[in-house]
């Protein structure tokens, strides 16, 4: 019931453009919140025309939104855009992902090459050029096509996600162009620190720990009290719910538990390109006895993968390659069975191992062993190319400094294999660290996000962080 004393019901758009949105505001009730409070939370989605979307989440009002890529001289600009920022931040996560993309992900464009590093140039020469820049884009004008949901809605406030990939840039801009103030919440714990400028910027942010909130302000400009800390919506689920008996999990892949297993999370692509071949040495060492009899290898693809390698290693006996249910390749319109089996697996598993992922931090919550993979495989690439440039991103970085080791070679991947199937209680206090300093409480974040929005929508941006929700 909307509380006593509120303003006639508010509206606000909610911008859902992709399969996380969904997951981690959807379907962790993050809205119930608002809407407790009187206020309409109106859906701007790719998905509106979807009958299984309308069903799912049919009791909400919503509109068609088409998803935002900038092309063209919009995409040159904002590529510029970054690149300039990343100057500011010399050694930073910025400028790591700035030169990634100028050494390596244009590589076989001079053009462009010649383009961003004469960008890169001239932007140390000038440091003042990065504001000049960014002021051209008061010339951006907003998408008119959306224009007309602003006018049938006459929201009171908007609610954006992709805060760094330009999705909701034109609604932004019609937020700004109208006097809405906008929030967004932030989708990832490497967001505020590795991607680059905020093109539109919102007037208030939701993060899931402190570590953010910092990033926010040192980095972006914000003022402390319009940064909400809440905790992590997408791992609510780890404090709910029964969780499957190792036993009858593994029943279903025709594994021994009274054998151990072995967890393997594999990243995208672009992180660990032959990946693979990490896969093959461990595959290789336990078949050639290194952890005493052979242990099953349990290999789990990102969901955001399409690699035709990983068909090699398929008909292997005792190796289980498994891609999420629902995952495109481009994105992951996970539901929560699909949250509680990935759950399942890394409990099922006795000591797991991943690059760089947010798979750390769950297997951390589940106080499972867990370390990372920090070499490439049978290749030994310039640190630009590597593995081992992840562990210098400001984000991920906190998570060796909590104790969580790095295997540095495939001798170390193997040591530590064997080090935690001996001993499952080494490093668990390590693992306690994660999880207070990136999730804090795990566990109601979505809830909290949602009263930390629900105030900013009645009472401004300078309210988000009033309850100080985590």
């Amino acid at each position: 019931m909307p509380r006593e004393g509120i303003d006639p019901v508010k509206t606000a758009l909610v911008v859902v453009p992709r399969g996380w949105d969904i997951r981690a505001i959807l379907r962790t009730g993050m809205l119930k919140p608002l809407r407790e409070a009187g206020i309409k939370p109106v859906l701007l989605t790719p998905r509106a025309t979807d009958p299984a979307f309308q069903k799912e989440f049919g009791d909400y009002d919503m509109e068609f939104y088409e998803r935002h890529i900038p092309a063209g001289l919009e995409g040159t600009y904002r590529r510029t855009v970054n690149v300039l920022f990343s100057l500011k931040f010399p050694e930073h996560s910025l400028d790591f992902m700035a030169r990634h993309f100028t050494d390596v992900e244009i590589a076989g464009h001079p053009f462009k090459q010649a383009y961003y590093g004469a960008v890169r140039v001239a932007g140390g020469v000038l440091p003042p050029l990065y504001g000049a820049v960014k002021k051209a884009e008061r010339f951006i004008r907003a998408d008119r096509r959306w224009g007309g949901i602003f006018r049938k809605w006459k929201p009171d406030a908007v609610i954006t996600t992709p805060l760094f990939d330009w999705s909701d840039v034109p609604i932004l801009k019609w937020a700004k162009k109208l006097g809405i103030p906008s929030a967004s919440i932030v989708a990832s714990w490497d967001n505020v620190s590795t991607k680059g400028a905020i093109a539109v910027r919102p007037d208030a942010l939701t993060v899931w720990n402190e570590d953010m909130r910092h990033e926010a302000v040192e980095t972006h400009g914000y003022r402390a009290e319009r940064v909400a800390v809440t905790g992590v919506p997408p791992f609510d689920h780890w404090a709910t719910g029964a969780r499957m008996p190792r036993e009858q999990f593994l029943a279903k892949y025709n594994l021994d538990p009274a054998k151990k297993v072995i967890m393997y999370m594999t990243a995208a692509a672009r992180i660990l390109p032959n990946e693979h071949e990490v896969v093959a040495h461990l595959i290789e060492a336990s078949k050639g006895g290194a952890f005493g009899e052979f242990v099953p290898i349990f290999v789990r693809i990102h969901p955001r993968e399409n690699r035709p390698e990983w068909q090699r290693l398929m008909n292997i006996p005792g190796v289980i390659i498994e891609k999420p249910p629902h995952s495109t390749g481009t994105d992951w319109d996970a539901n929560l069975a699909d949250l509680e089996h990935l759950r399942n697996t890394l409990n099922a598993g006795d000591v797991s191992m991943n690059v760089v992922s947010t798979v750390t931090v769950e297997a951390c919550i589940a106080d499972r062993p867990v370390f990372n993979i920090g070499y490439d495989g049978d290749r030994t690439p310039p640190e630009k190319d590597s593995a081992r440039r992840h562990y210098k991103f400001t984000h991920y970085k906190r998570v060796p400094e909590c104790g969580i080791p790095v295997a540095w070679s495939r001798q170390d991947m193997i040591d530590l294999v064997k080090g935690y199937l001996a001993n499952p209680d080494k490093d668990r206090d390590a693992r306690a660290r994660v999880v207070k300093r990136l999730c804090g409480t795990v566990g109601g974040a979505a809830e909290r996000a949602g009263k930390a929005l629900a105030a900013f929508v009645l009472d401004g941006p300078d309210a988000i962080s009033r309850h100080n929700p985590a």
